[in-house]
């Protein structure tokens, strides 16, 4: 039986985000006035600090945007939820992704320093380039390094930053190490708003069940996330916390909300055993824990619901043992019993799985709760492996909004964003592009191959084009991508990935441990089916000539 509080929770998140919705989304829709009024306080602040201090180092910048929005925030309770996590300075449809949210607090940086890319010639290659899509650097489709920061707190990354800073470092290093640091403290002190908050509006409560919700939050942020978890609950509230707030403040898309089920399976434990929670308890927890991300993003009634908001299922823990426990069960019953749709399960399954793990996701599939993401790990890990990951690393991988694998704490995903057309780019091969841009003039689009002797030459001629084209493309990607830590360094999320805090750089300039790029390979099934439909028509029937 669902608890009637529950429901009465999803009222308070209706009322709350309906009020918010395109706020600020390519600058439609409306604010409330308090929250239009909190983000004109925090714009102020920064363009008076930006006046005043012009020279600032882009990572103290961050950091002082961090400290200023956490002073400004709104930290919102829900009465009937158990849980910390919206400070109203994005719109609700937002992860944090900057796109077409470019008015909100945390964009503030990026957007003051967009024209730095501007000062290099393959910025306007890449803007104007009609086969490529996409910036010089992915903004999104991250995940925080959840088992890292869950293993020591804020507090542990605090004593790590403490130590780096006794090393030796250069004054670039000490100035990213210090900024690392004030934003750690930025978030803890957004952590503390919401204990007072919380405390404040229980003095006033006669509801049993929010005077229960809003006790756990007073105690919960009073230690949460600057030290580790002890219980089920500050598990949950850990990963939701951490995946709101810092895309709140740093401003680029947090698609993941953690590996749950092996994340939290000892907590859980631990507190079944002592008595602290029930099964009923917990589907309890659980279901108010996923609630908000379907009516944060409206998908009633909103044609493309999208909220990149991802929680990994199953696959196996570092030492390659089968994830499928009592909590893999429960979250997976607990989104059908709630007819959600978000956050996504993206369910990692392997040769390895239990039978009853598989049977469970196919009967609800076949139920028509068709929401599953599925993963194979017996492919997924060896790619990871063999590009560039350790096998313990490759284990703990997780999957953004688009579905991209990301080792977690030791990588930023930047899968989804270089996107080559290949079909129009084998279109150049075969007759030339009418108003070729200058910039690109014998440079990366290919020309027509003329009259060729037979299939293989024809074949080998647009091949190497199309691979001139892809190879440019990613140097200039690459040379633009290099400008992003003066634009938007994230100190807040560089602390939670292993070899930034130890390199002292940010993970815009490589700091983390693995930094991979990927090229999007669009229309790569279309392309093979023109080159053998040109073969056959072409060059063995001869049916029409290549001209």
């Amino acid at each position: 039986m669902i608890n009637p509080s529950v429901d009465m929770l999803k009222n308070e998140l209706k009322s709350f985000y309906d009020v918010r919705r395109n706020s600020h989304f390519n600058d439609t829709g409306t604010i409330p006035e308090e929250t239009g009024e909190m983000r004109r306080h925090i714009h102020e602040e920064m363009e008076a600090f930006s006046v005043a201090c012009p020279e600032t180092h882009p990572a103290i910048v961050k950091a002082k945007l961090h400290e200023t929005i956490a002073s400004w925030c709104r930290p919102v309770i829900f009465r009937h939820s158990p849980f910390f996590f919206e400070i109203d300075s994005k719109p609700s449809e937002s992860w944090g992704c900057p796109g077409s949210f470019r008015q909100t607090p945390s964009s503030w940086l990026r957007e003051r320093n967009r024209g730095i890319f501007k000062t290099i010639p393959e910025f306007k290659w890449l803007s104007e380039c009609p086969v490529l899509s996409g910036g010089g650097f992915d903004n999104d489709h991250h995940s925080i390094g959840y088992t890292r920061l869950m293993g020591k707190g804020v507090n542990g990354v605090l004593s790590e930053i403490a130590q780096r800073r006794k090393r030796p470092v250069d004054a670039e290093q000490e100035t990213v190490l210090e900024a690392m640091e004030r934003s750690c403290r930025a978030l803890l002190a957004v952590a503390g708003r919401f204990h007072f908050a919380a405390a404040e509006a229980l003095s006033g409560e006669t509801d049993p069940d929010a005077c229960r919700c809003l006790r756990l939050i007073a105690e919960t942020s009073a230690r949460i996330p600057a030290e580790p978890p002890r219980t089920f609950h500050e598990g949950l509230a850990f990963l939701l916390f951490l995946r709101e707030v810092v895309a709140s403040l740093e401003g680029i898309g947090i698609s993941v909300l953690g590996h749950p089920d092996r994340l939290l399976i000892g907590l859980y434990r631990h507190d079944i055993a002592e008595g602290i929670i029930t099964e009923s308890e917990a589907r309890d927890l659980i279901a108010r824990w996923m609630l908000p991300f379907d009516i944060k993003t409206h998908v009633d009634d909103n044609p493309w619901p999208e909220t990149s908001s991802c929680m990994t299922l199953g696959g196996c823990d570092e030492d390659g043992v089968p994830v499928w426990n009592e909590l893999t069960r429960l979250f997976i019953e607990v989104h059908h019993e709630h007819g959600l749709m978000n956050p996504k399960p993206n369910c990692r399954i392997s040769a390895n799985s239990p039978r009853e793990y598989l049977e469970l996701i196919a009967l609800l599939n076949l139920g028509g709760h068709n929401n599953f993401a599925l993963m194979n790990d017996d492919i997924l890990i060896p790619a990871l492996m063999r590009a560039g990951k350790t096998d313990r690393e490759a284990r703990l991988y997780v999957n953004g909004g688009c579905q991209e694998p990301i080792t977690e704490n030791v990588e930023h995903s930047a899968g989804a964003y270089y996107w080559i057309n290949l079909p129009q780019l084998l279109d150049l091969c075969l007759r030339k592009a009418d108003g070729v841009l200058p910039g690109w003039a014998g440079k990366a689009l290919p020309h027509p191959v003329g009259k060729t002797d037979g299939f293989e030459e024809f074949y080998s001629r647009c091949r190497d084009q199309i691979f001139n084209s892809i190879g440019t493309g990613a140097e200039w990607r690459t040379a633009v991508g290099r400008l992003q830590r003066l634009v938007n360094p994230c100190p807040l999320f560089s602390v939670s990935l292993d070899g930034c805090i130890d390199n002292a750089a940010d993970y815009t300039a490589g700091g983390a441990r693995h930094n991979p790029s990927g090229i999007c390979l669009v229309g790569i099934a279309s392309l093979i089916n023109s080159l053998n439909v040109i073969r056959e028509a072409v060059f063995e029937r001869k049916w029409i000539t290549l001209e």
